[in-house]
C-alpha cells in the first residue's frame, strides 16, 4: 500500500513537471518564462490577403513577459516594421492570455513570436 502511494505521488510531480510543448517554428520562448500552454493560428482576409495571427496561452505564474511578431516574405526575408517592437504583458497564473497581430503588409506569409522575461535595452511601446 504505501508503495503504491510513493508511486501515484511520484507520477503526479512527474506529470506537473512535464516541459511546455509547442512549435518551434512559430515561437521563440526564453526558458525564464514559465507557461503552461501556448498555441497560434492564423487567417488570411479574402478582401485584401493581410494575414492575421492570434496566440492564445496559459501563465503558470504572475509574471511580466515581453513579446513582438516579426513577419517574413515568401522567400523566408524577415519585413522590417515599426510593428516588431516589444511590448509588454502582465500574465497571471492559470489564467489565459490572448494576443492578436496584423502583418504589416499583404506580402508577409509567415510569422515567429518572440517571448521572453528580459529585453534589455529594448524599446518598449
Amino acid at each position: 500500500m504505501k508503495k503504491s502511494f510513493i508511486f501515484a505521488a511520484w507520477m503526479f510531480i512527474c506529470a506537473c513537471a512535464t516541459p511546455l510543448m509547442y512549435d518551434q517554428a512559430k515561437f521563440s520562448i526564453s526558458s525564464d518564462v514559465k507557461l503552461l500552454n501556448i498555441t497560434t493560428q492564423s487567417s488570411t482576409r479574402e478582401r485584401d490577403g493581410q494575414t492575421q495571427a492570434q496566440v492564445i496561452g496559459v501563465s503558470a505564474k504572475n509574471q511580466t513577459v515581453y513579446y513582438k511578431t516579426e513577419w517574413f516574405d515568401a522567400n523566408g526575408f524577415k519585413i522590417s516594421t515599426t510593428l516588431n517592437q516589444w511590448k509588454k504583458a502582465n500574465l497571471r497564473k492559470d489564467a489565459e492570455f490572448i494576443w492578436n497581430f496584423v502583418a504589416p503588409s499583404p506580402r508577409a506569409v509567415a510569422y515567429r513570436v518572440y517571448i521572453s522575461n528580459n529585453i534589455g535595452n529594448g524599446i518598449i511601446e
